[in-house]
């Protein structure tokens, strides 16, 4: 006999091969069937991208998987754009994105003689070549013509994120922000074994890493860990809705999610990374601001506790057991290349300005001007600080590029987290600007968007930032 109010509840998930099929009835639906297209493609290059774009140079045939995985995507999105789909908010980004794109396009058109010798910082390329007799050729703008056309097609695949991830819906870009913690999972997992495996474990996949660390699916252990930390936010969006009932059909995914925080917070640590730690407590800072902003500290408090300490336990844990290693890495300052590098960039970036040496000129200039007595087996491939060395590239160009992305980035962190910010899809958005904002801080002492994984990755957090719509604004168009 059953008591009163105890009644039975229906599965959480039912895997009837009825509904599946009307599920994808209605996603291939002829008025849903362009927006399904968008996501399978925006997932295609979402996996190819992290699976195989973890590293930032020397691996042609990895890259080019990714740019040939991103073709689907392109056709589709830029047929959307160029057909005034996209939403007016998003005209200002989409902008830029294409001034972007068109730099080192621009940049590889030959000028004359009379144009290119008179540009800053051509002077000993004239030169050399009145030694050689080779004459006055046509030659273009940039000092690395091959190097700017590899960065040009690197552009790719973010450019066709971004502008797919503007037409999916709000359910479809949460099912790509699960597929990316599912593959942060994989990595962490992947780096586990190599630890496992010692230095000469065959996981690693890239012939230039960091060996003896978990990288994961990375070449660089500290793109490893801003691929972990960036997703704590993120992760933060689908923990906050536990509400303490376990048969309710959101708690599964809620408590893994809280699991992923406490485990991210544990493989950031591990990987030793300088900035990747330091920028895992504004992670998790972050993580707690979603929980805030959602409401969840009033509506959800046991997801907070239980979000609040798995990361105490965690960071107890790392602490206990890690702190040593990671206090000798930061004590560790006399084998940092990059602080005595910065100046001589600096000044190697004045002598080319206005306009700068060119998109992926940077080892060009920087061997030139390199002393002597710095050149070792340990070569100085980028800056190790994205904004200096786009201020060589690009010049004035670039940095007024920047600024306007910063101004447009602030104004949409304005509209999410202003007090009275309502709308669909708030949450996601609220860590999505959160994401950006961490790898801009990373890119100040390294190059994590020069790989192509969290490259697309930001491409992705900066389409949900464009397309938020507060609950007064007009509902975005439905792509047909």
């Amino acid at each position: 006999m059953r008591r009163p109010g105890n009644t039975l509840r229906a599965p959480a998930i039912a895997l009837a091969p009825s509904g599946i099929g009307e599920t994808l009835r209605r996603a291939w639906a002829p008025a849903n069937q362009t927006r399904t297209a968008t996501c399978a493609g925006a997932l295609l290059l979402l996996v190819a991208a992290t699976l195989f774009g973890g590293a930032s140079q020397g691996n042609a045939l990895s890259l080019m998987a990714v740019e040939i995985a991103s073709l689907p995507l392109l056709f589709v999105a830029l047929y959307l754009v160029l057909a005034g789909a996209a939403p007016k908010r998003a005209t200002l980004p989409l902008v830029l994105l294409a001034a972007v794109v068109a730099m080192p396009l621009l940049q590889l058109v030959p000028l004359p003689p009379g144009v290119w010798t008179r540009l800053p910082g051509r002077l000993a390329v004239a030169q050399a070549l009145d030694v050689a007799r080779l004459g006055r050729p046509w030659l273009p703008f940039s000092l690395a013509p091959e190097q700017t056309w590899r960065s040009a097609m690197a552009l790719a695949p973010p450019a066709d994120m971004f502008m797919g991830a503007l037409f999916l819906s709000d359910r479809q870009r949460r099912a790509l922000a699960v597929c990316w913690l599912a593959l942060a999972v994989v990595s962490l997992g992947l780096g586990a074994l190599q630890m496992l495996g010692g230095e000469g474990s065959p996981l690693y996949f890239y012939p230039i890493t960091n060996l003896g660390a978990p990288v994961g699916l990375f070449s660089n252990r500290n793109h490893q860990a801003e691929f972990l930390l960036c997703l704590i936010p993120v992760a933060a969006v689908f923990a906050a809705r536990f509400n303490g009932d376990f048969e309710d059909r959101r708690a599964f995914a809620a408590l893994l999610a809280m699991l992923y925080i406490v485990v991210a917070i544990v493989g950031v640590a591990v990987t030793r990374s300088r900035a990747g730690i330091l920028l895992g407590g504004l992670a998790l800072l972050g993580a707690g601001a979603v929980i805030a902003r959602v409401g969840a500290l009033r509506r959800h408090w046991r997801a907070a506790a239980g979000i609040g300490g798995g990361a105490l336990i965690a960071i107890a844990a790392v602490l206990v057991f890690g702190l040593g290693p990671i206090l000798d890495r930061f004590g560790d300052n006399a084998a940092e290349p990059r602080f005595e590098g910065w100046p001589l960039v600096a000044g190697a970036a004045g002598g080319f300005l206005p306009l700068g040496a060119g998109v992926g000129a940077f080892q060009t200039v920087y061997d030139a001007v390199e002393p002597l007595g710095d050149v070792s087996s340990v070569y100085f491939n980028h800056a190790h600080n994205d904004y200096l060395e786009l201020w060589l590239e690009t010049g004035v160009v670039g940095a007024g590029l920047l600024l306007a992305f910063a101004v447009w980035l602030a104004g949409r962190l304005w509209a999410i987290w202003t007090p009275r910010a309502a709308g669909p899809g708030r949450d996601l958005a609220a860590a999505s600007g959160l994401a950006v904002l961490l790898l801009a801080a990373h890119s100040a002492v390294d190059y994590p968007l020069r790989t192509e994984a969290l490259a697309v990755l930001f491409a992705f957090a900066c389409a949900t930032l464009a397309v938020y719509r507060t609950s007064d604004e007009a509902p975005l168009p439905t792509p047909s």
